[in-house]
């Protein structure tokens, strides 16, 4: 390409209005000084001397007024690095150059123009035996981007009598005022944030590291300064050495098959302090540079991300002559196989090579035996997937078989867990389904029968348990939990029972057993009352007049209500479809369950009408279609006197078994239309929550022993039950 003075430089097949609008504006005001920074790192590098003392100056200039308040100016980013010679200029005008660093690709000079409206560089750069100066200027400015379809803009190229190579960059006139008061910081504020962001980097250039300065000026003359010294950057800790086995394809093609040789890898292990290093991290380094690639990278599974050691954090730098090998000039692929690449593309590869995973395991067990607080970390994470054990129940042996990491988070382990899960349950559902094909050719009457269908049992009930005992196992436990949590409530022995007084215990039980003002029963816990609650409709302390039975309203309209309706509706001042029984249920057509929970506090007996009159106003009021005929009334609460509750109802009789009250029978009167004088029933109990945890805790129990029994439960209804 031709470098021409006082010349818009244009690119074939770049297409800059798209590429501004594309690459956005990053939200940290510090991106540009990390843009130049790392161009300045780079440009030395390239000078690809040892014994070079690189050098980088970031000059930051503010004006004071008058009343001594500080203004932004402009940043200075010096370097004594190659500088932009032909090769490295036209690099820079080459977008997504795939020769640039790992963490370089061309798109940091957007970064200047989205931050500034005067970006210019002025660069010294070998030329032959002597030296040229060239001087640029980018900027997203409509004279550059839309007219001339470029950012860029060389003013000169000319013959210098400077013999030092390097580049200036001066970045000004902020683009946007609101980032003025951003730029107003210290140059002490500065080098924390570039610690921060390049510890990993200066970690490993520290044996050869630049003298990097930091200077502020206020009104054009010299304030202070401060460095970035090796004394800031924590040495390597002693270097760890672990082997690798190469592979190659086998003489069939069919696998792969180790080698005999070895790779020598090397971990240069850096402990950090937790404020300069977010994560424990695990790189390759290749040439003086950390390696950035989703594709060929190496997880740390020795130790958790976020974990620290005495409030530091551990980086590993891998690296080995085999990994520069695969380092070439185009940037973006180390091209280290994997065993099912390799396998796959083995005509992509060499004929023996190293395999990432293996790198991976190799690398974390050296360091996990080099640090005993590493082990350390390791065995709590090994008490961590034991509570969990204990708690979802497990299953032992398929833990075993999980690959699982110290980063995995619980919700990570039990994710691996129940999709490796999933994955036997499918192998067991196909056995299963094919016994059950095999069904049609058994033959009832012949003389094999029994001993042939009886097989197909044994054989479908070896696979069952995988998946039925395991399910029925989880439905168990979280019963125990509810079962638990309801104890606790009745004893008074919730957290929130005790700190806030308007948690009453009446609230609490209702919102354990069927949550209020909802109307998914499918989810509730409805079964502490009766297994078959949780099949049916239902609401919990929804309005009458808002009751809905597969999306069809079930009371009357006020204005279908004839003028003896309205007047009983709304009589004694009381707002009757306005009542919220606590929780409805409609098990089938005709039938209606009303369950009223009282306070434990509240003498029950006082409220035996109560459940009576929602029962009556539901049998007037609902549209013809539902035609309620059949109550069904449960009364909960914890005081309750049976000679008290007789004296106010002489019908209500004591049960067979467990103590609880029943009504079997009472009218509900039909006053209005065809239902006049066509009464409903209603069928009622009374019982202590006490008793009603007691009774669920037994049908638990047997769902328990039915389990450790390797039997599969079949569940009876209580006998008193109607139903």
């Amino acid at each position: 390409m031709i470098f021409k003075d006082n010349t818009f430089m244009k690119k074939d097949g770049v297409y800059y209005p798209q590429i501004i609008r594309e690459v956005k504006k990053s939200p940290n005001f510090l991106q540009p000084i990390y843009e130049a920074f790392t161009n300045s790192l780079e440009s030395i590098e390239l000078i690809n001397n040892p014994d070079f003392n690189g050098k980088i100056t970031i000059k930051v200039y503010f004006l004071k007024d008058l009343h001594g308040d500080l203004e932004f100016n402009k940043i200075i980013i010096e370097d004594n690095g190659k500088g932009f010679d032909d090769t490295e200029f036209n690099r820079f005008l080459t977008f997504k150059d795939s020769r640039k660093g790992f963490n370089n690709k061309g798109s940091g000079r957007i970064q200047f123009v989205h931050y500034f409206n005067d970006c210019e560089f002025t660069s010294i750069f070998r030329n032959g035996s002597g030296y040229k100066k060239r001087n640029f200027q980018i900027s997203k400015s409509k004279k550059y981007v839309e007219a001339n379809n470029t950012l860029t803009f060389l003013k000169s190229t000319i013959i210098t009598n400077e013999s030092t190579t390097g580049t200036t960059l001066v970045l000004s006139n902020l683009y946007d005022i609101k980032d003025k008061q951003n730029y107003l910081f210290h140059i002490e504020e500065l080098k924390e944030k570039l610690l921060h962001h390049y510890i990993q980097k200066f970690c490993l250039i520290k044996d050869n590291f630049p003298t990097i300065s930091l200077e502020q000026y206020i009104n054009d003359e010299f304030d202070k300064d401060i460095s970035i010294t090796e004394s800031d950057i924590p040495s390597h800790e002693k270097p760890l050495d672990f082997e690798v086995d190469y592979y190659k394809i086998s003489l069939d093609s069919s696998s792969i098959e180790k080698a005999l040789r070895q790779e020598k890898f090397t971990i240069k292990p850096f402990k950090i302090h937790k404020d300069q290093l977010a994560e424990n991290a695990i790189k390759f380094a290749s040439k003086n540079e950390i390696v950035e690639l989703d594709k060929q990278k190496i997880n740390l599974t020795s130790v958790s991300n976020k974990d620290n050691f005495e409030d530091h954090r551990f980086l590993f730098l891998v690296s080995s002559s085999y990994v520069d090998e695969r380092d070439s000039d185009i940037r973006g692929d180390l091209r280290i196989p994997t065993k099912e690449t390799f396998k796959k593309d083995f005509s992509l590869f060499q004929e023996e090579e190293i395999m990432l995973e293996d790198i991976e395991v190799l690398s974390n067990e050296t360091i996990k035996n080099a640090y005993p607080e590493i082990q350390k970390k390791i065995e709590e994470k090994l008490r961590e997937i034991e509570d969990l054990k204990e708690m979802f129940l497990l299953n032992d042996e398929l833990l075993q078989d999980l690959s699982i990491s110290l980063n995995d988070t619980e919700e990570n382990i039990l994710e691996k867990f129940y999709v490796a899960e999933s994955k036997q349950i499918a192998k067991s559902d196909s056995k299963i389904k094919k016994q059950m094909d095999q069904l049609e050719n058994l033959d009832p009457s012949s003389q094999n029968y029994s001993t042939d269908l009886n097989n197909h049992i044994n054989n479908i009930v070896k696979e069952i348990p995988l998946q039925n005992r395991k399910a029925l196992t989880h439905y168990v436990a979280r019963r125990k939990l509810v079962l638990d949590l309801f104890e606790k409530i009745l004893k008074n022995k919730l957290v929130i029972q005790n700190i806030n007084a308007r948690n009453k215990t009446e609230a609490l039980i209702h919102n354990l057993i069927f949550k209020q003002r909802t109307s998914n029963a499918d989810t509730s816990d409805l079964w502490l009352i009766n297994e078959d609650f949780i099949l049916f409709e239902g609401s919990s302390e929804l309005t009458l007049e808002n009751l809905e039975i597969g999306g069809k309203r079930i009371f009357r309209n006020e204005e279908d209500l004839t003028e003896e309706e309205l007047d009983f509706k709304n009589s004694l001042k009381e707002d009757r479809f306005g009542k919220r029984p606590d929780i409805l249920l409609f098990p089938q057509e005709g039938k209606c369950i009303i369950i009223e929970l009282k306070s434990t506090e509240a003498k029950v007996s006082d409220y035996i009408s109560q459940i009576q009159n929602y029962a009556t106003l539901i049998r007037n009021f609902s549209i013809d279609e539902f035609e309620f005929t059949t109550f069904y009334g449960y009364l909960f609460g914890e005081q309750i006197n049976t000679l008290d509750t007789k004296a106010k109802d002489p019908d209500f009789k004591e049960a067979t078994h467990f103590d609880y009250l029943y009504r079997p029978a009472k009218s509900v009167a039909g006053f209005f239309r065809h239902r006049k004088n066509q009464d409903g029933t209603i069928y009622t109990e009374i019982m202590k929550y006490s008793v009603l945890l007691e009774r669920a805790k037994g049908r638990n129990n047997v769902f328990i022993e039915k389990l450790t029994q390797n039997i599969f439960p079949e569940i009876k209804e209580d006998e008193d039950l109607p139903f």
